[in-house]
This record gives structure tokens, sequence and C-alpha cells, in this order.
């Protein structure tokens, strides 16, 4: 994935222009309405640079030159780290992007000074319909699978959220810093390794392996189940949260300190806040908002989809991320590493 995202980069060095602003984002994460309404609305165009992990991620923002990058969709914790460093634009400086007074302060808190809310959502699993006949409840269903999942189960590759539903279903903080928790998340991950299909992000594997089909149950975070069915091209996939919790996420935009482009990046926002583009943007693409004008205009079948909205008793008992220490985070990335590669030899 680091080669693919470095190809993109280098033809958007020698293809860019100056009214091109360039997002690096999650596929399917922003409306094609809303782009192409904003592109005929301001003249200028969106070039996306799809990333499929955050460590993907994190390594363009690290090694990325020729202010190629303008905006980028970050995690709340990461958002906060590059902020510190000087990667990104303070938020003092929006001072002409009035929508952005209308996001709903407890969501502004995650994204720190450095970022802006852009959707929120829940960590679950997706399921196809066509192969499960019961909806997962538990976390269980793929730490403990039945016979006829077993080959068929996709996780993904993250420090935090691989090890999630284990450290849930252990009742441990999914932030925590104690090794013991983590070598036993370790050891139950090792158990399930022959039942995984595969550590790739659900969405790029249904879209690029040959064994996609294979796939009947994937971690996913809430909105997937809506890419992986424009991908089947039929409403198979359905999300749900698990009864021992989940983790509650919010996603940041974030400008570039470096981009040459943040007058079309302020325009871009200013448009992307207003609460009819917003409500769109994220009804379109099946994820939460984090603004009430926006929710307001929102269908109200949108409104009562608990995948998407979750009830009060789901968010109550959902944990938040934390910044890690460097040791945790350095010990969490040998345990996936570790998983995968355990994973490949067998």
């Amino acid at each position: 994935m680091q080669q693919i995202i470095a190809i993109l980069l280098a033809g958007l060095i020698t293809s860019a222009h100056a009214d091109t602003l360039t997002l690096l984002n999650w596929e399917g994460y922003l409306s094609e309405e809303v782009i192409k309404a904003w592109e005929a609305r301001s003249g200028h165009k969106i070039e996306q640079v799809y990333f499929d992990n955050d460590e993907d991620r994190d390594n363009v923002l690290v090694g990325h030159k020729n202010k190629v990058i303008d905006l980028v969709v970050i995690d709340e914790t990461a958002n906060r780290i590059f902020g510190n460093k000087g990667t990104f634009v303070a938020l003092t400086s929006y001072e002409n992007v009035q929508n952005l007074n209308l996001i709903d302060k407890n969501w502004q808190k995650n994204c720190g000074p450095y970022g802006i809310p852009y959707l929120w959502g829940t960590l679950g699993i997706s399921y196809r319909t066509d192969k499960v006949s019961l909806p997962p409840t538990s976390w269980d269903f793929i730490l403990n699978p039945a016979d006829s999942l077993k080959g068929h189960i996709g996780l993904i590759d993250d420090y935090v959220d691989t090890l999630a539903p284990v450290l849930i279903g252990m009742n441990k903080s999914i932030n925590s810093d104690h090794s013991a928790d983590l070598r036993q998340a370790f050891n139950i991950m090792k158990s399930i390794l022959p039942s995984i299909l595969t550590f790739e992000y659900s969405i790029s594997f249904v879209d690029a392996d040959e064994s996609r089909d294979e796939l009947y149950v994937a971690l996913t975070y809430s909105g997937d189940q809506y890419t992986l069915n424009e991908k089947a091209g039929k409403n198979i996939w359905q999300y749900t949260t698990l009864k021992e919790g989940t983790i509650a996420w919010v996603d940041c935009l974030a400008l570039m300190k470096d981009s040459p482009r943040k007058d079309i990046a302020y325009d871009f926002l200013n448009y992307l806040y207003s609460p009819k583009v917003a409500a769109e943007n994220s009804e379109s693409i099946y994820v939460a908002s984090p603004i009430k004008a926006a929710r307001d205009l929102q269908s109200e079948e949108f409104l009562a989809d608990e995948s998407v909205y979750p009830p009060v008793h789901i968010m109550e008992n959902a944990q938040y991320y934390k910044v890690l220490s460097p040791a945790n985070t350095l010990l969490r990335n040998r345990i996936t590493s570790s998983l995968i590669k355990l994973h490949e030899t067998q």
C-alpha cells in the first residue's frame, strides 16, 4: 500500500495545478456529489489520495514533499501529535470559515486546537447477511468463531483497533499500558489466527483481492458497510456494535501548515460545513455528523439507524482513544506485526 501511495503522490507532483486541492483520505469517505458541486461552484478541483491504515497515512505526512497534500482526514490522537509538531494549521487561523461555529462543542474537544471534527462513529462488526443467519451480539463472534466462519474473518492492521475486541472482551481499557494485558491479548489473538482470512482493511480487500468473496465478517468502522455494499453491487453487508462495548471515534480534518492552497482549502471547508452540505455528505456515506444543524436536515430513517447514531446505552458504554506512550505504541506495533507475520506463514 505504501508503494501505491508513493506512485499516486508522484503523479500529483507532476500533474497538480495551483487550483487543485489534494485530500489524504479513506476511500469512499467524501460524497462524490459534494465534490462535484463544490468544483462546479468554485472552479477548483479536488484530488484524493487514499490510505487504508493509520501507519500508511502517517508515513505520507512525515515524508510528503513538494507541498502535495493540503487536507488530511486523521484520527483524533494522531491529529494532536502531528499538530503539536507543527504539521497542521492552528484553528485560530480559520477566522473566515464561519460554518465551523456550527460544530457541536463536545466533538470539537476531541480534535483539539489543530483539527476540525469531520464525522464520528463506532467500532464493530460488519457481516454478510447472505452468509450469516443471526446478527452478531458479542465480540466472541470473531474471537471464538463458529466453524462456518473460520477462514472468513477480516481484521484490521492497527496497533489499537486490532487488539480492541480482545481488550474490550477482557473488560480492559483499549488504551491499556499494562504489558500483562497486552501479552494476554496477543495470546488470545494468536489462537484465532487460523480463522482469519486477512488483516487488510475490508474495503481495500474486497476492492483488490481475488478472495474477496471469502470475506463473510469483518472488524470495521460504522459506515464501512455502505462502501462494502457499493463494491458488492448489492445490499448484503450490515453493521452492528456488540454488547461488551465499542470504541467511539472522531475523525478530524486538518489543514497542512505548508499547503500553498490555504485560501482554497478554507473555501472548501466553509462549504463542506454548511448544514445542508454536511447533512448530505453524512447521509450519503452513512456516517454520523458532529453538527446539530445538519442532523436537523437528515431523514428520519437515517437518524433512526442505530448503526449511525447509536442509542444512549451504547454511547455510555463506549471507550475513547487516548494518546499512548511511545513504549506502549512500540509494544503494540510489535504485537500487530508479529500477528500479521504469523498469519502469513500459515
